[in-house]
C-alpha cells in the first residue's frame, strides 16, 4: 500500500489506514459504474504495488527509485491543483515537509529497502499493522481512549507481529528478520504521520495536501539517496526494462490514479466502506505475488497474517459501531458540535 497519502495517503498509501475517528459527512450521489471502478482500482492497484516495488528495486537503487516516484507523482498532483484557492501558507508547507518525512522518507524509504529481501505479499501483511498502530497512537497523542475493540485489535495485531518474528519472518533467517523490522518501522512511521496530520494545519483540498506531502517526501528521499551514495553509483545501463516498467506503473497507477479514485470514493461513500481496502489489499498482494512473482509464503506468514487482518477487522468494525451510536445521538448534540 503503500500508496499515496490517504488522510494525508492515504498517501496511500502504500495503502493507508483511515483516521482513527472519522466525522460524519454528507455524501453526494455517484453512478454505480464509477463507484465500482474506483473500488476496483484501490483494491487491485494498491494490492499490486507491493510487487511493483519489489520488481522496481531489482535494478533501481531503492531511495533513488522512491524519490523519483514521488517527485513525479507529487508534481502531477500539484499541477492538477494549481488553480485551487487559497494557496498553501508557509506553515502548511512546513507541515508538509514533516508529514512527507514520515509518510515517504521513513515509510517508503524503509519499505523499498526491505522489499529486496521479502516477498511482496509479506510486506503488505506487515503494513496492515498500521491500523492497530494508529489506534494506539491516537490514544496516546490525541487523547482518544481505546475501546474494547481497540484493545482487542491491538492485542491481535501485536500477537501477529510476535508470531511473525518468532518464525524469523521467512526461511532466510536474520536478514529477513531485519527486513521485517524495517517494514514494521515503516508502518509505525506512517501511523505517526496519520495521527499527527489530525493535529497539524494542512490545506483543505485532499489532492493538494497529498501532492505537497508527496513532493516534499520525494525531495527528502532524493537527498537521502545522495547522502547514501546511490546517485553517484547509478548505472543507467544496468536498469532493466522490467524495473523501469514497474516504476512507471507505481507512478501512474499506484500514486496518481489510485489516489484519485480514493479521493473520489471519500466524497461519495462512507469512510468505513472505503477502508475495506485494508482487508482486500493483502489478499490481492498474496494472489499477485504468487501468480506473477512466483512467491511462496511459509505457514507462519499465514498465521501471522490472519491475526493481523483480524486485528484490522476488530478495530474498523468497532469504529463503525461507534459511529452509528454517535450518529444516533440527539440532534441538539450535533447542532452544538457545528
Amino acid at each position: 500500500m503503500s500508496s499515496a497519502a490517504a488522510t494525508a495517503p492515504a498517501a496511500a498509501p502504500l495503502s493507508a489506514a483511515p483516521p482513527a475517528v472519522a466525522p460524519a459527512k454528507a455524501l453526494s450521489a455517484a453512478p454505480r459504474w464509477a463507484l465500482f471502478g474506483a473500488f476496483a482500482a484501490i483494491y487491485l492497484i494498491w494490492g499490486s504495488t507491493f510487487l511493483g516495488i519489489r520488481v522496481a528495486v531489482e535494478t533501481l537503487p531503492p531511495l533513488t527509485m522512491s524519490g523519483f516516484r514521488f517527485l513525479v507523482a507529487g508534481g502531477v498532483l500539484l499541477l492538477v491543483t494549481s488553480r485551487v484557492r487559497p494557496r498553501p501558507t508557509a506553515r502548511e508547507w512546513r507541515n508538509a515537509v514533516l508529514l512527507g518525512s514520515l509518510f515517504f522518507l521513513c515509510n517508503h524509504g524503509l519499505i523499498s529497502n526491505a522489499a529486496r529481501f521479502l516477498p511482496s505479499s509479506l510486506v503488505c501483511l506487515i503494513i496492515a499493522t498500521e491500523v492497530p498502530i494508529i489506534a494506539m497512537l491516537s490514544s496516546l497523542l490525541l487523547g482518544q481512549p481505546l475501546t474494547r475493540a481497540g484493545l482487542l485489535g491491538a492485542a491481535l495485531g501485536f500477537g501477529g507481529v510476535l508470531c511473525l518474528f518468532a518464525g524469523h519472518g521467512a526461511s532466510e533467517g536474520s536478514t529477513s528478520l531485519l527486513a521485517c523490522i524495517a517494514v514494521l518501522g515503516g508502518s509505525f512511521s506512517w501511523g505517526l504521520g496519520a495521527v499527527l496530520s489530525q493535529k497539524l494545519r494542512t490545506p483543505g483540498d485532499a489532492v493538494l495536501r497529498a501532492g505537497m506531502q508527496m513532493f516534499c517526501g520525494g525531495v527528502l528521499l532524493s537527498l537521502a539517496s545522495v547522502l547514501r551514495g546511490e546517485m553517484s553509483s547509478v548505472d543507467l545501463g544496468a536498469f532493466s526494462h522490467r524495473s523501469l516498467f514497474a516504476l512507471a506503473y507505481l507512478i501512474l497507477f499506484g500514486s496518481v490514479l489510485a489516489f484519485a479514485c480514493y479521493s473520489y470514493l471519500l466524497k461519495h461513500v462512507r469512510t468505513d466502506a472505503v477502508a475495506t481496502h485494508v482487508f482486500v489489499n493483502p489478499l490481492v498482494a498474496v494472489a499477485v505475488g504468487a501468480w506473477l512473482g512466483g512467491e511462496k509464503l511459509q505457514p507462519v506468514h499465514f498465521v501471522s497474517g490472519l491475526l493481523i487482518l483480524a486485528s484490522v477487522s476488530v478495530i474498523l468494525l468497532g469504529q463503525r459501531q461507534g459511529r452509528r451510536v454517535h450518529e444516533g445521538a440527539p440532534a441538539r448534540v450535533a447542532a452544538a458540535a457545528e
